[in-house]
């Protein structure tokens, strides 16, 4: 008896924890006021940080601001640990924003990240060049709650 018990004790805890408010009211439940991201951190190789900054600086930011939209993309330049940089993106259409292959504000950042760079192929070079400045990269998808 005492074994049917330890086994039926040990069961229990490896059975997935339902929220109690779920359980009881057994319906479907969104989450209410959060805000999702995508959140890029980075890791440039040895030196190139600078000219990094500069093409975010110069192109990156600059279409962004062109396209005459807030995306709230904001970023963190570290001066001490392991990455360079962290960046936020907004996800104003929450997770289903990843359900785009090209979004209308990608295809808006492009077109005016060509007329800075003088072209859509002088565009894509200078895409190029960030991407080889990069040493390691991982991102990273999350909601914030409105109260915390």
């Amino acid at each position: 008896m005492k074994k049917l018990v330890m086994i039926a004790a040990a069961l229990g805890l490896a059975m997935p924890m339902v929220p109690a408010a779920a359980q009881e009211a057994n319906t479907p439940q969104r989450m209410e006021d959060v805000t999702w991201a995508r959140v890029v951190m980075t890791k440039f190789k040895q030196g190139k940080r600078a000219r990094a900054m500069e093409i975010i600086e110069n192109y990156f930011a600059k279409a962004d601001n062109q396209t005459g939209r807030d995306s709230g993309i904001h970023g963190i330049h570290f001066d001490t640990g392991d990455w360079d940089a962290v960046y936020v993106f907004p996800m104003n259409g929450g997770p289903s924003d990843m359900t785009w292959a090209t979004s209308p504000d990608d295809i808006a950042w492009m077109g005016e990240m060509a007329k800075l760079a003088g072209g859509q192929e002088q565009a894509m070079a200078i895409i190029e060049e960030f991407d080889s400045l990069i040493q390691t990269q991982t991102s990273y998808v999350g909601h914030a709650h409105a109260t915390y």
